[in-house]
């Protein structure tokens, strides 16, 4: 069981989110839907992993809270975008991205894909994840 940090300013994907989470056995942090609310429940409760919207609307900019995990924590972070191209400029913060659209069924299996990373075996992610970087072993 992880502590997943989600970050999403359209509602009812958002709650499909947490709701995917949860029916894996996953705990859910938020979701939020600002940069100011995500980076206060971070400091409140450090997540394993993080699933952050990179376009939030009113809410700021994903890649903010991004920054601010990797610095912080060096914790996991997967932007969730249809703008691939904004996400690789974030390489050096984040792990990868989930293309938009994308079944929300699959965030279980790329939380699955983390913990088994963590855990030091290889594995492949889901189909729509594009990896940038993992951690050092």
């Amino acid at each position: 069981m992880m502590l997943i940090l989600v970050v999403e300013d359209e509602g009812l994907v958002a709650m499909a989110i947490e709701w995917a989470l949860k029916l894996a056995g996953h705990r859910v942090l938020g979701p939020t839907d600002n940069v100011d609310d995500a980076i206060r429940l971070c400091e409140a409760q450090r997540p394993d992993v993080a699933l952050i919207d990179l376009n939030l609307g009113e809410g700021g900019d994903g890649r903010v809270i991004a920054r601010h995990l990797k610095e912080r924590y060096n914790a996991p972070v997967f932007l969730l975008t249809a703008q691939v191209a904004q996400a690789r400029s974030e390489k050096q913060t984040v792990w990868g991205v989930m293309r938009k659209p994308y079944d929300t069924g699959s965030l279980p299996r790329l939380i699955d894909f983390v913990a088994d990373v963590l855990g030091g075996s290889s594995a492949q992610p889901p189909p729509g994840v594009e990896i940038f970087r993992l951690p050092d072993r």
